[in-house]
């Protein structure tokens, strides 16, 4: 159906702040996280290359345990908004609490495996014999912090289903800002702390998290203004196995994505971290720049998500659709302005994080295949928070795991050895796979199967 013929002027209107009013806030907290990442970066660079590598080698196996946590809250983002739109506030609330006593047992599990294997772990992901140690110990530290922020994840995505993204904004900006505080006083000593150097920036990662989690938990107090709250004395600590096990569908093909994401980006991983300690570095500077503009897509994704689940809720599928069709051309405008920042404004970017020629030049050829991608990956990005909002989380891991966990690695590792272009190879690939797995999700998104799902 065309959009014009579904709404009208005033109701697209409408639906168009909507949209906006979730995606701002939710587009500025992605994009502060990313920042923070890139500052953070820059202060362990601090201490050179070896420590950059370090800490870079333990981003796939944290996102290896992270991913449980995400793929329960696809599900619980999917249900609560369907909830939401339905109108039974009760039945939202309640699988908020459903999703949390979830996400708290399997944060226990997970990141206590963390903490003791925390040395194969790194030695999997490519630690070599410069970095090992200290990717050890960060790694640890890290596991500790992970549990509190486990919950404040879930508790955010119970709040961006009511679209309640100002919330989780306030959230991660103070535990980013906490963050930053620590990494300056712990990483080298600063104001009578003592010298900590990787392990300080571990420290203050966990305090971070902490932060994040007190901020989160008391945004769902009781009497907090909104329809998800915490009800200790109404809601029992047993699990809702009938529910939970409707949820599985979602949960489970969420899982399969994130699963999917993480593999694929961890073999990718290795191959860069293969070229040796100062390419690897060089590698994580230009990767932490593009998260930056992909942590800003999930803004939009967001908001698609809220307001794809809530429009569906309602028995509105064209209300739906067309709230999906603002967040991608709102998603697209904003990655033409990172296209030109990153086109224009390569090598002073680099300079942030390094004050060597070779990696300020080479880094700035590397950043260009970032740049165009931009777009791209706005469109996939957004289309993935379209569909999980439907519930139709499958379509978005089958595609993952074609484009993602085999296409990607796989060129990356035929470009980068076989043919010879090592760095060059490697970004290509990642270009490649924006390309593919935004046409993809568009072919899909436009058959508009999700539209009859039930959740």
């Amino acid at each position: 159906m065309r959009m014009d013929n579904a709404v009208s002027p005033p109701e697209g209107k409408s639906l168009r702040r909507q949209v906006f009013q979730i995606a701002w806030p939710a587009a500025l907290e992605a994009m502060l996280v990313g920042v923070v990442d890139l500052v953070d970066m820059a202060m362990v660079s601090s201490l050179g290359l070896t420590a950059v590598s370090a800490v870079g080698v333990t981003n796939q196996p944290k996102r290896i345990l992270m991913m449980f946590t995400l793929a329960l809250n696809a599900g619980a983002t999917a249900f609560i908004s369907r909830q939401i739109g339905r109108g039974d506030q009760k039945k939202a609330k309640h699988c908020m609490h459903q999703f949390l006593w979830v996400s708290i047992l399997m944060a226990l599990g997970l990141y206590t495996l963390g903490f003791l294997l925390a040395r194969p772990f790194v030695t999997l992901a490519g630690a070599n014999e410069e970095t090992i140690d200290a990717a050890a110990v960060y790694f640890q530290i890290l596991m500790i912090g992970q549990v509190p922020q486990a919950v404040s994840l879930t508790i955010n995505a119970c709040l961006r289903a009511e679209g309640k993204t100002r919330v989780t904004l306030l959230t991660n900006t103070t535990a980013n800002v906490v963050n930053l505080i620590f990494n300056y006083f712990l990483i080298l000593g600063k104001w009578g702390f003592p010298r900590l150097e990787v392990a300080g920036a571990a420290i203050a990662a966990s305090l971070g998290s902490a932060a994040a989690f007190l901020i989160s938990v008391w945004s769902v107090r009781p009497k907090n203004g909104g329809v998800l709250f915490l009800d200790l004395r109404g809601e029992t600590l047993r699990l809702d196995l009938p529910l939970l096990r409707g949820a599985w569908n979602v949960t489970f093909s969420a899982f399969h994505e994130q699963f999917f994401q993480r593999l694929g980006l961890f073999v990718f991983t290795k191959i860069a971290a293969s070229l040796g300690t100062v390419e690897f570095a060089m590698y994580q500077f230009i990767m932490n720049l593009a998260n930056l503009q992909g942590y800003t897509y999930d803004g939009f994704a967001s908001a698609a998500t809220a307001v794809t689940g809530q429009s569906l809720g309602m028995g509105s599928p064209d209300r739906a659709r067309n709230a999906g069709k603002y967040a991608v051309w709102m998603g697209y405008i904003s990655a033409a302005a990172v296209t030109a920042l990153f086109i224009l404004f390569r090598h002073p970017i680099l300079a942030f994080f390094s004050t060597e020629e070779y990696v300020i030049s080479q880094g700035g050829r590397l950043l260009m295949f970032v740049a165009v991608s931009c777009i791209p990956c706005a469109g996939n990005t957004i289309y993935a928070g379209i569909l999980r909002g439907a519930g139709d989380t499958k379509a978005v891991a089958q595609i993952t795991l074609w484009i993602v966990a085999i296409l990607r690695p796989l060129s990356a590792w035929l470009l980068c050895y076989p043919f010879g272009f090592r760095q060059a190879g490697v970004w290509t690939s990642f270009a490649l796979a924006h390309f593919l797995r935004w046409i993809l999700l568009y072919i899909h998104w436009r058959k508009g199967a999700w539209r009859q799902i039930n959740l």
